[in-house]
């Protein structure tokens, strides 16, 4: 079938495809005939940008029955793998206006209840967000490696390379939760500066009012991760703000 509005919402690191080697990543987006929709896999080159909306020639995905699982229709030679860019075809952008309205009905109050509607992508109005990492000693990258100057370092691909894993502490209306962010984003920012993984927040600009898309893993469908952090799908909040108006006042 052929998608005629595949917003792209995020895409994860790339990692290898353990079957054959091909490095890929998976993208999560929205179509108004669809709701939250996953492509995978797809080549590192000519992923289509964030916000952008496609006409894409799709199929189910024969190895993941997630009905929000889906790859392109391709030849047997899986042209459609290596040539993105032929692929894709822009027809527009989802404006900022616009974006709270198209997205509203994909937004769920916890992931209990993204698992009891059997959901495998949703997104989410976290409370109190704060970022720590992992610390990840078999990568390349790591300064134990460093350190004892290992002269046959592991030679790790994906998220595995790098040093530091960031995860997102916050809570949703049915408890906490501390989840691998697995945007593609955070990892190039690492990758372009490698001791500035503390600014990630800034990078991501992750704040009190920012929303999370976050996905199922197939093989564990009750284990989630974060594919990206969205801005712009929720005021902020009136208590808050009228709070603020109140002590500015009464300073004044």
């Amino acid at each position: 079938m052929i998608i005629e509005d595949f917003t792209m919402l995020g895409t994860t690191v790339p990692e290898p495809i353990k079957s054959d080697g091909r490095v890929s990543v998976c993208s999560a987006g929205f179509s108004a005939e669809l709701g939250l929709i996953r492509i995978y896999p797809l080549a590192r080159s000519g992923v289509p940008n964030r916000w952008n909306t496609y006409r894409v020639p799709l199929e189910k995905n024969p190895k993941d029955n997630r009905k929000e699982s889906w790859k392109l229709k391709a030849d047997r030679q899986g042209a459609a793998f290596e040539h993105i860019n032929q692929v894709f075809a822009q027809v527009g952008q989802m404006k900022p206006s616009y974006r709270a309205d198209a997205l509203r009905g994909c937004i769920v109050g916890s992931i209990a209840q993204a698992n009891a509607k059997k959901m495998s992508l949703a997104i989410l109005h976290p409370q109190i967000c704060d970022i720590d990492y992992d610390f990840n000693p078999e990568s390349p990258d790591s300064p134990e490696l460093k350190l004892f100057e290992v002269g046959d370092a592991p030679k790790q691909q994906g998220s595995k390379r790098f040093p530091y894993i960031p995860r997102l502490h916050f809570n949703d209306e049915d408890g906490h939760h501390h989840l691998q962010v697995r945007d593609w984003g955070c990892y190039e920012f690492m990758r372009k500066y490698p001791y500035r993984h503390r600014e990630l927040p800034k990078a991501l600009r992750l704040t009190e009012y920012s929303s999370l898309l976050v996905g199922n893993f197939n093989q564990h469908r009750n284990s989630w991760l974060i594919i990206s952090v969205l801005n712009g799908l929720r005021e902020a909040n009136p208590a808050l703000f009228e709070l603020e108006v109140r002590m500015t006042n009464a300073a004044v």
